[in-house]
């Protein structure tokens, strides 16, 4: 209740919580974020991993499935390094910069390889799966454009990067 354009003790009190509350929560955030964009490369390349491991010539069978979209050979040595190397800096909150703007790249190489390949497919495909390269292309670009956020903003608590920092100081 106000009386005077002042607020009562319990007001200021609620006032102070919440203050608090979205101090608590903005620290969070950026693990939750960092955490959830990077697991998604981290933990799908340790089942690619043990597909490899597990299944006769695993290796050569992801070689071309990624060559099947169109990429080169290459690409699979490279993409299994991306993904676990920088997966494992960013869920640890290392190099946040430098790893989130390399999954900001690969996301968006992901998201130019789904439209492209939605172009050399037959005529008599299902309408379906057309929808479904869209879809991957457009979840690969929403990544991109969190992960070109996480670069932009890179300073976060939780993080070994701003444990670093501190001890700088």
């Amino acid at each position: 209740m106000k009386l005077y354009g002042l607020q009562t003790t319990q007001e200021q009190g609620i006032i102070r919580f919440n203050k608090f509350k979205g101090m608590i929560m903005s620290q969070y955030m950026g693990l939750i974020a960092r955490v959830f964009l990077s697991s998604l490369y981290f933990i799908s390349m340790l089942f690619i991993l043990d597909f490899i491991v597990s299944t006769p010539q695993g290796y050569e069978a992801y070689q071309v499935s990624l060559m099947s979209k169109g990429l080169p050979g290459i690409f699979a040595p490279l993409s299994i390094l991306i993904q676990i190397i920088f997966g494992a800096f960013l869920i640890a909150g290392f190099k946040i910069k430098l790893s989130s703007y390399i999954f900001a790249i690969y996301s968006l190489i992901w998201a130019i390889t789904y439209f492209l390949f939605m172009g050399n497919l037959p005529a008599e495909v299902s309408p379906s799966v057309y929808q479904d390269l869209i879809l991957k292309g457009l979840q690969y670009l929403s990544l991109f454009g969190g992960f070109l956020y996480m670069a932009i903003h890179p300073e976060m608590p939780f993080s070994l990067d701003s444990l670093c920092a501190k001890r700088k100081k």
